[in-house]
């Protein structure tokens, strides 16, 4: 089984690996056998995660041995002639780095190195964010392995508490902005390996809001491992923990307590607790119509549009697609900056997978070409864009054939 079998195709391997029929493994699920059959031969979509858990537990497996593995590099070229899908060559160099500089490095002996340059790492993590924020991953990557070395070193080279502080502070968001973009490119165990050491850098500089960003990334983490629970209990106790100090609280205290609660509202619905979604969804709309407007607060994109955005996304996560087409009409997308190409492409593939599951391909397909204007690689390392263009060339109509096969070669899909 390669690392681009289905979901359904990965369930019926380990159903047979596990000894299971079809009947017994439906029987534990208590579903029909028909639902199952549909599920593994690719008639019908498994889009909630839950069930994907569920599926998992039945069988006694990792979530993640359900999922689709690590995107791998197949380079193609961009409309401005950059060369795009080459991030995941970096991967063996960045883990290299990572293993390197952990924390017995000077114990075995890693030589040091001569002084770095702060300003030029705070200006390199600026750089890798704003990458993260526009799906340039083939841009960022090459620049990860160096900038591990260096906040290694300025943490060891720190001759105050004031500069070991701001080293601190540097490795942190060197390491959550890695966490993403290892996330993004579909690894499994690295992106949390990041994320623990974000948190712990950050734990190490005493800045609460430093602190909460570091459990902010960590329940996307959580949430990607299939670790639910945890995932909604990270951001929300961090998010109450602000919420004590939050009188006179300034714009960057309320977007970030925002940010964590939209993590909370994404596992709730997730774990299909839909009353707890919505009454995070309310404090939510409050806490941003406090903000007043859309900023970009460490790099979190918190404001009264990221929160239509998600508005949309927990009524798809919710069971209603029909429901997440209709609000999308309210989101006011033209807000966005051109910095925030994620924020806008992660809202077109939602609408579009709605769509699809209504069976309306023409117009997932045309969201999708729309979405790969913006931010072509978010739709290259994005599972569930896979997932949508499969299921429309098994369903393939003669109206959106040319647009289909050539989106799904861009993206790399097997026509």
């Amino acid at each position: 089984m390669d690392d681009e079998a289905t979901v359904g195709e990965r369930i019926a391997y380990f159903r047979r690996r596990r000894g299971y029929s079809q009947a017994v493994l439906s029987g534990l699920l208590g579903r029909s056998e028909e639902w199952l059959s549909q599920i593994e031969r690719g008639a019908r979509d498994l889009d909630k995660l839950s069930t994907i858990l569920r599926v998992a537990e039945a069988l006694k497996l990792e979530p993640t041995k359900l999922l689709p593995g690590p995107f791998h590099s197949t380079p193609r070229l961009g409309a401005n002639g950059a060369t795009l899908g080459t991030a995941p060559e970096v991967v063996p160099a960045i883990e290299t780095a990572m293993l390197r500089y952990d924390g017995i490095a000077s114990l075995i002996g890693v030589p040091d190195r001569g002084p770095v340059n702060t300003d030029e790492l705070r200006r390199s993590i600026s750089f890798a964010f704003v990458c993260s924020q526009t799906e340039q991953w083939s841009r960022m990557a090459p620049l990860v392995p160096e900038m591990i070395t260096d906040s290694y070193h300025a943490v060891r080279q720190a001759d105050s508490d004031a500069s070991k502080r701001e080293a601190k502070t540097l490795e942190a968001l060197v390491y959550r902005v890695t966490s993403g973009m290892l996330d993004r490119l579909g690894e499994t165990r690295l992106p949390w390996v990041a994320a623990e050491r974000s948190m712990a850098a950050a734990e190490q500089t005493g800045d609460p809001l430093l602190i909460a960003g570091g459990a902010w990334r960590l329940a996307v983490v959580l949430r990607h491992a299939g670790r639910l629970a945890e995932s909604t209990d990270v951001p929300i106790a961090a998010a109450d923990a602000l919420r004590r100090n939050d009188k006179n609280a300034s714009p960057e205290h309320l977007s970030m307590y925002g940010s964590l609660l939209l993590k909370g509202a994404v596992g709730a619905a997730t774990m299909n607790d839909h009353s707890a979604a919505r009454d995070y969804l309310r404090e939510i709309e409050r806490t941003a119509e406090r903000i007043g407007q859309d900023r970009n607060d460490f790099w979190l994109a918190f404001g009264p549009t990221n929160v239509a955005i998600h508005r949309v996304w927990l009524a798809l996560e919710m069971g209603d697609p029909s429901r997440a087409i209709d609000l999308s009409d309210s989101v006011p997308m033209g807000r966005l900056p051109p910095e925030l190409a994620e924020r806008r492409t992660s809202h077109l593939i939602t609408v579009a997978w709605s769509f699809y599951l209504r069976r309306k391909y023409r117009e997932a397909l045309d969201l999708l070409k729309e979405a790969k204007e913006v931010a072509p690689e978010q739709l290259i390392f994005t599972s569930r864009v896979h997932s949508m263009l499969r299921g429309i060339l098994q369903r393939e109509r003669r109206s959106i054939k040319t647009d289909l096969r050539e989106l799904s070669d861009f993206v790399g899909v097997a026509a």
